[in-house]
């Protein structure tokens, strides 16, 4: 049976709350634009309620998406010192939440999910240098991107590791468990098949337990795709990642 909160958080499922069905999707909408967004109210009038609302319908509508809530109040006297060092821990120890299991393995598949939808919104022509697209462009910013997450989970990431007679693009060492990461650019139906058999050899070779195979598909009229396929006894999720779009000044509004 629900009632009115009247002291601390207030909860759908136990209080009533005044839907904002409107107002979140206008949230959402200035989210996905990459608008900064202030909530000013008095107390005690549901700003916390709904800003808690609109991310559970961001992230239930996009899940790559992860809020990090973090609190000042409590660091308003604190140093600038004090002030950055705390910042860095709530921001690393969140990361560390979203993009680990709860028995403390690296989550890959979130990571390059989130990966997707940061190229699908930021990349217009990233392989081009300046006019032929580059597999190593993408193998490099993917490495950049994953970086960070990898130093924050304690991780190990090496580039170009020799293997048999190939090379590995990526692999991640955490928990003794290898990730093996394979790029390439979009060159066809057949290359494509063909780079998932190398990277399921690649796989057996180094008794990797997850494969992901990454193609940056950077023709005018690109196909986005995600699919989880067994490629000779292995499990590999492929990504194709459409990276020509229009260019900014080009959207209509």
């Amino acid at each position: 049976m629900r009632r009115f909160g009247t002291h601390g958080r207030v909860r759908p499922e136990q209080h009533y709350i005044v839907s904002r069905s409107l107002e979140i999707t206008d949230f959402i909408s200035r989210v996905k634009d990459g608008k900064y967004i202030v909530l000013f109210a008095p107390r005690q009038t549901g700003k916390t309620t709904f800003f808690r609302l609109a991310l559970d319908a961001l992230t239930e509508e996009d899940p790559t998406y992860f809020p990090i809530q973090l609190d000042f109040q409590t660091m308003r006297n604190a140093s600038p010192a004090t002030f950055y060092e705390h910042f860095h821990y709530m921001i690393h120890r969140h990361i560390a939440y979203v993009f680990q299991t709860p028995a403390g393995d690296l989550e890959m598949q979130p990571l390059l999910d989130n990966f997707q939808s940061f190229i699908a919104r930021a990349g217009f022509r990233i392989l081009q240098v300046p006019d032929t697209p580059q597999e190593y462009v993408g193998q490099y910013l993917l490495y950049a991107y994953l970086d960070h997450f990898v130093n924050v989970v304690g991780a190990n990431m090496f580039l170009e590791v020799q293997t048999g007679r190939g090379r590995i693009d990526l692999i991640i060492i955490h928990n003794q468990r290898k990730h093996i990461v394979e790029t390439k650019i979009w060159e066809g139906v057949r290359y494509y098949q063909a780079g998932k058999k190398q990277l399921a050899a690649y796989m057996k070779l180094e008794e990797a337990e997850a494969g992901y195979y990454v193609v940056f598909d950077h023709r005018q009229k690109p196909e986005a795709r995600i699919e989880t396929a067994e490629i000779d006894d292995v499990k590999i999720r492929s990504y194709v990642i459409p990276v020509v779009q229009r260019p900014p000044s080009s959207v209509r509004r």
